[in-house]
């Protein structure tokens, strides 16, 4: 029952998200609305799907898929927005990281591993 809502919350959040940049981008298009400074957030959408994937995994593999997604994420918003003056030309190392990152994390836990969230209830 609690992974239900948590997945039904989860694709609600994402389902609002998409919904709501999709209107200001079609208002955008028909000059309604100025969308141009919003457009630099569009990352927002991958990290929001990395969260979703977060709350509905269950297994390591799962984990490391939803983490991934986040890391893409994460990059693409630091990029977009030249955070810490890190850019697309000059961050990309940072990708070799989180590979390198995964693959550990691949080889500490296997694929069927699976997280006991019984725990992070007080069961």
């Amino acid at each position: 029952m609690e992974q239900d809502k948590r997945h039904y919350y989860g694709h609600l959040g994402i389902g609002l998200f998409l919904l709501f940049a999709g209107i200001a981008l079609m208002l955008d298009k028909f000059d309604i609305f100025n969308a141009g400074p919003v457009w630099h957030y569009w990352p927002i959408i991958i990290i929001a799907v990395g969260l979703g994937k977060l709350l509905d995994a269950q297994f390591a593999w799962e984990y490391r898929k939803a983490c991934s997604t986040l890391f893409i994420g994460a990059w693409f918003f630091i990029s977009e927005l030249h955070i810490f003056g890190l850019d697309y030309h000059n961050s990309w190392p940072i990708l070799l990281i989180g590979a390198g990152i995964g693959m550990l994390w691949k080889s500490a836990y296997p694929s069927h591993f699976r997280f006991a969230k019984d725990h992070c209830n007080g069961n």
